[in-house]
């Protein structure tokens, strides 16, 4: 069975910004990532704790512009194809 953990996305009013609010939401850490970078540092660092068996929970709050919601959403989708190309060529293994 694989943890579960929510991935809220947010404006960064404190910068003008989005970030990225990480739960586990076992025993509640949390971890604010504001880049994708810090993002996918962040979920393995939680995952590691349940073997790298975690599923993603995706949100976001409504006050998030669509130019952040798509900056994330087209950003994680280049992470999946490299992701996937990398596996491809046995890279990962």
């Amino acid at each position: 069975m694989s943890a579960k953990f929510t991935a809220n996305i947010e404006e960064d009013t404190s910068d003008g910004g989005w970030l990225i609010r990480l739960t586990d939401t076992l025993d509640n850490r949390e971890e604010i990532c504001k880049s994708l970078e810090e993002f996918e540092t962040n979920i393995n660092k939680m995952g590691d704790d349940y073997g790298g068996d975690v599923e993603v929970i995706w949100n976001k709050n409504q006050d998030v512009s669509d130019i952040h919601f798509k900056e994330i959403h087209d950003g994680m989708a280049k992470y999946k194809q490299e992701e996937v190309t990398d596996e491809e060529v046995g890279l990962h293994e």
